[in-house]
């Protein structure tokens, strides 16, 4: 149990670098079956399509990949010799740090949901053709 600030903040940078790499990880599943899509029909309206879908994942990668590295940066601020810093060490500007990407890590999330989502329901539509 956390029982620094520091103690708590890096908490919480793990378990979002833990969803990051399994939001990457579905994305990525979804890319491979974009590219199966693509295979196995010759729609071009499909291609039209999945390459939005495409655009969409990349979009949403790229935000996951540099909250990542942001997360990264945030985790060196914590530590000193090593050591997660007290309490007296953590300064203003690493809280509002903390709290940026505590906002930029649910909006990201939000998106990825509705990403996740539209890309279920394109898949499905297209099963049924």
């Amino acid at each position: 149990m956390a029982n620094t600030i520091a103690a708590f903040y890096a908490d919480e940078l793990t378990d979002w670098s833990h969803h990051i790499d399994l939001y990457s990880g579905e994305a990525e599943e979804f890319e491979e079956r974009l590219k199966e899509v693509i295979q196995r029909n010759n729609i071009p309206a499909i291609g039209e399509a999945v390459d939005h879908f495409q655009d969409m994942l990349t979009g949403i990668l790229n935000k996951l990949f540099r909250l990542q590295e942001e997360i990264y940066q945030q985790e060196e601020k914590l530590r000193t010799d090593g050591s997660l810093a007290g309490n007296s060490s953590i300064t203003t500007e690493t809280e509002k740090q903390q709290n940026l990407l505590r906002r930029f890590m649910q909006a990201v999330e939000k998106e990825y949901i509705d990403v996740k989502y539209a890309c279920y329901d394109f898949l499905s539509g297209t099963l049924k053709k």
